[in-house]
């Protein structure tokens, strides 16, 4: 840069003007870039000319996946003056750009910063491309760049790739073919080997031609004669080094004893035996006007060949597709993202451009599951009638959506294609299906849908996990109901109890000699206010018992945990501890409000036993647990909900186990080890996590949140 002084804030001094021609200069060379070396050297112009742009070290990398699917740095270029190593910051970074829809994303604390190119990676070549830099971010226009930049040189790396690809199967082919011309000779009838001198041995007679076998047993190469040279087969091979499929002339004296129409070729080549040279080949006869006979067999070889090879490959295909389904089932991750990428992955394996996964819901609506963001139309419950009638049978159903039938369904689902395929995903109870269109003018091959059929075990599986999740979580609260009946009892005696006084005094009343109305009144007032506490009591635990439908939506924060605060008021008095809440109003999140409110009411009766000493050596007399909510520091889209106690806090043998199932402290008839874990699994399912620790005055469990953002 000369002596021109670079700003720190990224805003590098260069015009519009520069900036607009150094991108035509770098897009013009990655459209050129035809081989791998003109592609390096387009990427090294790239990080050279961004690192000036930036005013900051940049470094230009290609990525790809390994088998394990770890991230590895392909080749990066040093000129832009930063270098990047493999490993966990790198893989933790490549993780998170990933779902960074092209934003930059910071690296190792911060003081790096990088983005990806758009799009999923190739599932053969899987190539990004990654554009890192040091320092803080850029501003909006240069940030742009870096994405163009980095997008264009994707899908230059993917041409070059995808042309070497091609090239070397090109040559692998064409080698297959040589090969197989230069030694397959189907219909051999004599196998033979010759001396140095050319006095040639018949070693094997095939398809009963003897009569060939005794015509040139003894026979010297010289007397026998190339057809289309003239010389004999000695000096010929001798020379060429191998014949391969050539027209001979046998000595007029043998040649009658071959059959009319019948015509002699041989195939031969040098062999370097230890007493000398010799040669081996053989001896075909074919019918004279059908001398391509071999070629054509040999050419009708190599389409069965390459049919094989076509059919092994899609088996191939096939079977790192399910391997790939496999990893995602036993993933870590909520059952609604392996949904979704089960279904994306189905949809990428069998040439299908849109896909939904839809079901009946508790309430009998139909709904989807997968892709969550989309809403269904008008007439979607229709559909799912005629898709559930249509699937009937079993198997794959497929409609044309030029038809009334399909027209209806791809409207409903809000879908776009040429052909739309349903296939039934049974369960115990009501049955899912899985729905997917194609725009290919032939539709979906016959392998396709029978791969899909064989996939969907895999996505029904996924679906009876998350089946079998919801039903342990509403057990788990209707344990928590049974342990909490007691209280319940409580807090319904206290308003009958104040009822019955009430009537008593009504009694009385009536009975006297002069009527008191205002006081008549007051007592059925209070007797009416006493049944809507009992009917609020009922109302709150019979919300609580319901089954969640599990759909997210947004809600605010506080109710939640004012709900949980009013179900769990009476174990608080009767415990003396005392809850405070510092939620503010303007907090909303993106869950399933009823599980949550399951999740709060939970930790506050994990800290009630913590503070209490079940479980732990531990009791405090003034017992108090905190419940904070606040914007994540470090996530824009997220939100912390933390519940504090002043118990004896986490050792760090129990805080390593405490999510695990059926892990627990405390004795048999207070807890069962499975709580925490279905709070883990409920806050993981709706996109979130649970993370537990300490403070100076006891324990807490922070819960981060998706925050809703509308």
């Amino acid at each position: 840069m000369g002596a021109r002084e670079q700003p720190e804030s990224g805003e590098t001094g260069w015009g519009v003007d520069d900036r607009a021609a150094a991108f035509a200069d770098l897009a013009l060379a990655f459209a050129r870039a035809e081989t791998a070396d003109s592609l390096h050297t387009a990427l090294d112009a790239a990080a050279r000319r961004l690192a000036k742009f930036f005013a900051r070290p940049v470094s230009i990398c290609e990525v790809g996946l390994s088998p394990d699917e770890k991230p590895l740095i392909l080749r990066q270029s040093s000129l832009g003056g930063l270098t990047l190593d493999e490993g966990r910051e790198f893989s933790d970074w490549y993780a998170q750009a990933c779902l960074g829809n092209h934003a930059l994303t910071p690296f190792r604390g911060g003081s790096l910063r990088g983005l990806l190119s758009r799009g999923e990676p190739d599932r053969d070549i899987g190539l990004h491309i990654g554009i890192v830099l040091k320092g803080g971010g850029l501003d909006e226009e240069l940030t742009a760049l870096a994405r163009g930049l980095a997008d264009m040189a994707a899908t230059t790396a993917m041409r070059v790739h995808m042309q070497r690809a091609e090239a070397l199967e090109k040559k692998s082919l064409e080698d297959m073919r040589t090969a197989m011309r230069a030694w397959l000779e189907i219909g051999v009838d004599v196998a033979w080997e010759a001396s140095e001198d050319g006095v040639l041995r018949c070693r094997r007679v095939l398809n009963r031609r003897g009569d060939i076998a005794s015509i040139v047993d003894g026979m010297n190469l010289k007397s026998i004669r190339v057809d289309d040279d003239g010389r004999n087969l000695l000096d010929f091979t001798r020379q060429r080094g191998s014949v391969r499929h050539v027209h001979v002339r046998l000595p007029d004296e043998t040649s009658g004893r071959l059959a009319d129409g019948e015509a002699l070729f041989v195939s031969c080549a040098s062999c370097y035996a230890i007493d000398g040279t010799s040669y081996v080949g053989t001896f075909t006869v074919v019918e004279r006007g059908d001398q391509s006979h071999n070629t054509r067999e040999a050419a009708a070889m190599l389409v069965q060949m390459r049919s094989a090879r076509a059919r092994e490959e899609q088996h191939r295909r096939e079977a790192e597709a399910m391997l790939q389904g496999l990893r995602l089932l036993l993933g870590s991750n909520s059952s609604a993202d392996k949904m979704a990428q089960l279904v994306s992955l189905v949809c990428e394996c069998i040439g299908a451009s849109d896909a939904c996964l839809v079901e009946r819901g508790f309430d009998g609506k139909a709904r989807l599951l997968v892709p969550r963001q989309r809403t269904l139309c008008t007439g979607a419950d229709a559909a799912l009638d005629l898709v559930t009638g249509g699937a009937t049978g079993g198997g794959m159903v497929v409609y044309d959506i030029e038809r009334r039938e399909g027209r209806s369904i791809a409207d409903a689902l809000g879908l776009e294609g040429r052909q739309i395929a349903v296939l039934a995903l049974p369960l115990r109870g009501e049955a899912a299906f899985l729905v997917c269109t194609t725009r290919r003018s032939a539709g979906f091959a016959p392998a396709d849908l029978d791969f899909a059929d064989r996939f969907t075990l895999l996505l029904r599986q996924a679906l009876l996990l998350r089946e079998e999740q919801s039903q342990l979580v509403h057990s788990a609260k209707m344990v928590a109901l049974g342990q909490m009946s007691a209280s319940i009892a409580h807090e319904l005696r206290q308003p009958l109890n104040t009822i019955s006084l009430a009537v008593q005094n009504l009694e009385y009343l009536l009975d006297a000699p002069t009527f008191d109305g205002d006081a008549a009144a007051k007592k059925v007032k209070r007797v009416l206010a006493q049944v809507d506490r009992a009917s609020e009591v009922i109302d709150r635990m019979r919300r609580f018992g319901r089954k969640s439908m599990g759909e997210n939506e947004a809600f605010a924060l506080r109710d939640v945990v004012e709900n949980a605060e009013a179900i769990m008021h009476h174990v608080l008095l009767r415990s003396g501890v005392k809850l405070e809440i510092d939620v503010p109003l303007d907090i909303s999140v993106y869950a399933d409000q009823l599980q949550l409110e399951q999740v709060v009411g939970n930790l506050i009766q994990n800290a009630i036993d913590a503070i209490e000493g079940v479980g732990a050596k531990h009791h405090n007399e003034e017992g108090m647990i905190t419940i904070t909510a606040a914007p994540s520091s470090g996530e824009k889209e997220k939100v912390v909900l933390r519940v504090e106690d002043n118990g004896p806090g986490f050792s760090p043998e129990i805080a390593e186990r405490v999510l695990k199932p059926f892990f627990t402290t405390k004795p048999a008839d207070r807890g069962t080890g499975l709580g925490l874990a279905i709070c883990d699994a409920i806050v993981r399912e709706i996109g979130g996590r649970i993370e537990v620790g300490n403070h100076p005055a006891g324990g807490y469990v922070a819960v981060t949140l998706p925050r809703d953002t509308a």
